[in-house]
């Protein structure tokens, strides 16, 4: 029989003898946040950049803070931008084989080239593929439920007696809310749920079957039971969680992370003598993110559609190949596979254009894909292909940024006058830099440490190891 992780079974409730002994506090110390988050530098992950830049931006304004991740320490990955010394690093026990969704993708490909035969390689990958859905259907919370005890156990162990003030988890994986949970509970504190992407309701880009669905929503609302507040990314989302869960849902955007513009490369990055060059950047959703009507809207340009390119980097499952093979416009198309974030940067501050494709469903209208953000940054118009009554299309709207389109005819109609102002005047005009105004990741992050003092003067209610911040001031 399977044990729920909220369990105290589970999770290993049973009291270490080396439980930290809690540290009152005089009231003039720094307030005291634990960060809970399976995905950390130096990871490159998406999933790592908003509790990263959570946890430095807390530590720059007066926090203490200690993270607990599952990302082993690495000279060569990205700078967390902490000190080692406040960061607990707990592997995962017992090793479980790495589920990877995108396994099968080669590596880079041009528009010409033609489909590699099939090979043991690509059974395996078929293989891989069916062991990645068979773990996301069975292992709950998610598949890194190996990870919930040992978290645990790593951060109780730890060398000191630190406590924390407030706890927060950061999720997907959605274990790590259990061990904020547990932490939290046996601390006394508070603790704060941050959803990058909604876990039982309001995520259909996790395909599960309807007891397991079932099984998650039950999970999550046992879980929940515990929580202070919970913070995702858009009204919608917080929305559903309201609805569903009764809990307090706040909303805090994902930001644009600043970043110095790319050096001078050799030669063009994006291979194409093209007038006008538009780029993806990042991951193609097989059945959800359609490339079909933007190659469908070359083709519609006839002898123009020669003088259009569109580059993919990013794995794509052949998706893209098959569109534009469909389409007819194959040598309008370039295929990279997967790029490096740095080459990837590049790509998009050298494109004319840039597409984003996301799902044409009521059901995504919640949804800011973090790209969104690395595009804005990169000052060029979007192109969107997407649900037209979605916070994504209506941020670009508002900012003036890009437009949407989703039916081949009012997109190769966006195309031609693109054609036609570089005939004009050589370029395409870059998106106003007033655009980013108020949507880079520090203008978001300071209201989320607000709900984190919050939450830390609130306490847990009826709870006699109620935090001593309650007779703070900040």
């Amino acid at each position: 029989m399977r044990r729920d992780p909220s369990d105290g079974a589970g999770t290993g409730d049973a009291q270490p003898a080396d439980l930290p002994t809690p540290v009152p506090s005089d009231g003039r110390d720094a307030p005291r946040l634990l960060l809970v988050s399976y995905h950390f530098p130096p990871a490159e992950t998406v999933g790592a950049r908003r509790p990263a830049a959570l946890a430095r931006f807390a530590r720059d304004h007066g926090w203490d803070v200690r993270v607990l991740t599952a990302i082993a320490p690495s000279p060569e990955g990205v700078d967390a931008g902490l000190a080692e010394t406040s960061i607990v690093r707990a592997e995962p026990t017992p090793r479980l084989p790495r589920l990877n969704r995108s396994a099968g993708t080669g590596a880079s490909a041009t528009s010409g080239a033609a489909p590699a035969p099939a090979t043991l390689a690509s059974v395996r990958a078929v293989a891989k593929g069916w062991v990645w859905k068979a773990g996301m259907e069975l292992l709950v919370p998610d598949p890194q439920v190996n990870w919930i005890r040992a978290a645990v156990r790593g951060f109780l162990r730890g060398p000191d007696r630190w406590r924390p003030d407030v706890v927060v988890a950061s999720g997907p994986p959605f274990s790590g809310f259990v061990v904020a949970a547990s932490l939290a509970r046996r601390f006394g504190v508070p603790w704060v749920a941050d959803y990058r992407d909604l876990w039982s309701v309001g995520n259909e880009y996790w395909v599960r079957s309807g007891p397991r669905r079932a099984l998650d929503r039950r999970l999550e609302q046992r879980v929940l039971r515990t929580v202070t507040t919970c913070v995702t990314v858009s009204e919608p989302l917080a929305d559903a969680l309201r609805s569903t869960f009764g809990v307090d849902a706040r909303v805090v955007m994902n930001g644009i992370d600043r970043r110095p513009a790319p050096p001078p490369a050799g030669g063009p990055t994006i291979p194409s003598a093209a007038t006008l060059t538009l780029a993806h950047t990042g991951y193609v959703y097989p059945g959800k993110r359609d490339p079909g009507p933007l190659l469908d809207a070359i083709a519609l340009l006839g002898p123009d559609a020669a003088r259009v390119h569109v580059v993919f980097a990013g794995d794509d499952h052949g998706i893209v190949r098959a569109a534009a093979e469909r389409a007819g416009v194959v040598d309008s198309v370039t295929l990279l596979g997967h790029v490096s974030a740095e080459k990837s940067w590049r790509i998009q501050v050298e494109a004319d254009v840039l597409v984003l494709l996301m799902w044409n469903d009521p059901r995504d209208a919640g949804t800011y894909t973090g790209k969104i953000f690395d595009y804005l940054l990169a000052g060029r118009p979007i192109l969107l292909l997407g649900y037209e009554g979605g916070v994504a299309a209506e941020l670009l709207r508002t900012r003036g940024a890009g437009v949407v389109g989703n039916d081949r005819e009012s997109i190769a109609a966006r195309l031609r006058e693109w054609l036609a102002v570089k005939d004009r005047t050589g370029r395409v005009p870059a998106v106003p830099a007033s655009a980013l105004d108020g949507l880079y990741r520090e203008d978001q992050l300071s209201g989320f440490l607000e709900i984190l003092r919050e939450a830390a003067e609130r306490g847990v209610p009826g709870s006699r190891a109620r935090t001593a911040t309650t007779s703070r001031r900040h």
